[in-house]
């Protein structure tokens, strides 16, 4: 299968078969995190592969929001597979805005008088992380499994439920497996509406 049938295939699935997941196709999987590229190449990110079915129950139900979902996204927990994808701002290359211009850094040697809170400072922390997981999500629909981008959650609990440490962030739960229930595409947006050239240009 080439990358764009697996664009074209991959979905949000949100309904999972028990199988087990294949140790060849599991590596694979792992193996697609470890080779996407990241600012500086800092790779600023951990990511928990959760098996433990126990875990996988009380981490579906940490997956919730008010009001939507106050009972948490069950679906997660039927998957055989669940990655955590968490992140480090400190390790990740961040970029601000001094006097004399724009300036590149590591998180942990940015001066404490740089506002982070500001629009002109950001990390490539998720970023990083985003492109780690879309490359695990393509391999997936390659293999016949399916995947879901989970970023409803509570990132207390889920912090404390896995021992994440507190200067680390968790950013997406991602259920993989294989799945009987394989939708149709969602819509999207015409390319006229999300590409300009040369100039940006409001055409929404």
């Amino acid at each position: 299968m080439d990358v764009l049938s697996a664009i074209k295939k991959r979905r949000s699935i949100r309904s999972f078969r028990s199988d087990r997941i294949p140790d060849d196709i599991m590596n694979k999987l792992l193996e697609a995190i470890q080779l996407a590229p990241s600012g500086g190449n800092r790779q600023p990110y951990r990511f928990i592969v959760v098996q433990d079915k126990d875990i996988k129950v009380k981490l579906a139900e940490a997956c919730r929001w008010y009001p939507g979902r106050p009972q948490g996204q069950g679906f997660i927990a039927e998957a055989p597979v669940v990655i955590v994808a968490c992140g480090s701002e400190g390790s990740a290359v961040v970029r601000y805005y001094k006097d004399e211009g724009m300036t590149l850094a590591i998180g942990w040697d940015v001066p404490t008088e740089v506002d982070k809170e500001s629009v002109a400072y950001q990390s490539t922390m998720e970023m990083d992380l985003a492109i780690a997981l879309d490359h695990l999500t393509l391999v997936a629909a390659e293999e016949g499994l399916g995947t879901c981008w989970v970023g409803a959650i509570d990132e207390r609990e889920i912090k404390q439920l896995l021992a994440v440490p507190d200067d680390r962030r968790v950013l997406a739960v991602m259920p993989v497996g294989f799945t009987d229930s394989w939708p149709e595409p969602r819509p999207r947006k015409p390319l006229e509406r999300i590409i300009c050239y040369d100039k940006y240009s409001r055409n929404e």
